[in-house]
């Protein structure tokens, strides 16, 4: 059973959906090894960790192929993945999505932000009139073609149109052919209800640490109503501090503080295959 296959039977379980953000493939291998069925590749920490650049629309599909699509081949479980705004004209979204079905990605986010876009909770996120992301969303069906890649429909509008006309979106968007629906940045667990409540497909919340909503557990939102969240932040942000404080320890004349929490260097080879290496050359006598 493919990614997408199996994300549309975690769709028809009893269970919220946990997808915890990777960044690079050894935090996929970390959280797969954790136990999660479905996997969250962000464009923010897309950008962040392959190009060094912050979510502003400068990372294009052929990046986003390249990290995504990579990720999406080593996984075993379902990934899904930022497609940003489309990446431009409507002929750059069905390439899009045509190249992410193919790389085995089994859902593909869109979101109805003007392009170049902005990550949705730095406070500056703006909706394009909402026809021009029905438009996106019939397009990104009819590229999809016969395939079962999931297409997300994600609206930005709450800062601006707030709670109702969000949800009126989604409604739209849902008309047009979306699978699953993506409220952006909503500031309070009611709002979640509401909308959960409202709306008749899934409905995926954002818990990004540093972010504009609430961070609440999965139990917490899926008493809220919601089927998909997301995880975006905390893995490279907690990575992030721990590489800082490894570096300044170094920069101080201490390889690292006595207290800092290492992962085991074996278990990292073990996590990496490097077993299954040693076993081959064992097998065929070979270095």
């Amino acid at each position: 059973m493919n990614g997408a296959a199996q994300l549309r039977a975690q769709l028809q379980s009893d269970q919220i959906i946990v997808a915890p953000g990777i960044y690079d493939h050894v935090s996929l291998l970390i959280a797969e090894q954790a136990g999660f069925s479905a996997l969250y590749a962000s464009g923010y920490w897309g950008t962040a960790s392959a190009l060094g650049e912050p979510d502003v629309g400068i990372a294009g599909c052929s990046d986003f192929l390249r990290i995504f699509g990579s990720f999406a081949q080593r996984s075993n479980v379902p990934l899904i993945a930022d497609a940003d705004t489309g990446f431009g004209s409507i002929a750059n979204l069905a390439h899009a999505v045509r190249s992410y079905q193919r790389a085995g990605i089994a859902a593909i986010q869109i979101e109805d932000q003007p392009f170049p876009k902005i990550c949705g909770h730095a406070g500056r996120a703006v909706s394009v009139p909402a026809q021009e992301m029905v438009t996106r969303i019939k397009v990104a069906v009819e590229a999809r073609d016969d395939g079962d890649m999931l297409i997300i429909a994600r609206t930005d509008a709450y800062r601006t149109e707030g709670l109702e006309a969000s949800v009126k979106r989604l409604h739209t968007y849902a008309e047009a052919g979306a699978d699953i629906l993506f409220l952006e940045a909503p500031e309070g667990p009611g709002d979640i209800a509401h909308a959960a409540a409202a709306l008749n497909l899934p409905l995926m919340i954002n818990a990004a640490q540093g972010g504009k909503n609430p961070v609440l557990s999965p139990e917490a939102y899926a008493d809220l109503g919601v089927k998909i969240v997301i995880y975006p932040s905390g893995a490279p942000l907690a990575a992030a501090k721990a590489v800082d404080t490894f570096y300044r320890s170094l920069k101080a004349g201490e390889p690292a503080p006595a207290d800092a929490p290492l992962y085991d260097f074996g278990d990292i080879s073990r996590l990496l295959g490097i077993d299954e290496v040693t076993s081959l050359q064992d097998r065929h006598n070979s270095a």
